[in-house]
């Protein structure tokens, strides 16, 4: 069994060494392959992002700018992280951001008479889990998806600095990202979409 160490998958890399690529692929790709499987990805979606993570993995060794203090597995295993954690936001985004609707109205109706079908289900779908939140995930999702700045949001909600805004910002918007893609009805828009 052949063995490449860090400094020969980087030498490997630039040289564009068909055997350490093999290697790299029956090696790595596992890592990518567990990252978006247990957040709401499939097999091909694992494909994608371990591709798009060797071309970063090529682009950063044949520029030389790969200081790594850690081991390239772990390294390759945060770019898979990363890569897929911003697909899942985009998708996030254009699932639902569109059709935002922060509070049940009289007028709800009339808002969205103008929605086709489709557009009709995610909004509910959103709808559902967003009100499903804790009060203060509500609220700050709410000044997030109005743009508001951290500043803002952390003034608004009273907390004292606006790091731990950010901090229950990324966890009010996880909390409602699983909710959202743990619905049996939200894979048949991510099948679609």
């Amino acid at each position: 069994m052949i063995y490449f160490s860090d400094e020969a998958i980087i030498n490997g890399l630039k040289e564009k060494n068909i055997r350490c690529l093999n290697w790299l692929y029956r090696e790595y790709f596992p890592l990518a392959k567990s990252v978006v499987e247990h957040n709401s990805g499939n097999y091909e979606d694992a494909e994608d992002v371990f591709q798009d993570s060797l071309v970063v993995l090529y682009l950063k060794a044949r520029e030389n700018k790969l200081n790594l203090n850690c081991s390239l597995k772990t390294f390759f295993f945060s770019v898979c992280r990363n890569l897929w954690l911003q697909r899942l936001d985009r998708k996030w985004r254009l699932l639902f951001v569109d059709n935002f609707v922060q509070e049940p109205s009289e007028n709800y109706e009339s808002t969205i008479l103008g929605l086709d079908e489709e557009k009709l289900e995610k909004t509910r779908l959103y709808q559902k889990h967003f009100l499903s939140l804790p009060a203060d995930c509500q609220l700050i999702l709410g000044l997030f998806i109005q743009k508001k700045t951290l500043n803002e949001i952390a003034k608004i909600a009273g907390y004292k600095d606006t790091s731990y805004a950010k901090t229950r910002k990324y966890l009010c918007k996880n909390m409602l990202r699983k909710r959202i893609f743990n619905d049996p009805k939200c894979k048949h828009y991510l099948i679609h979409d």
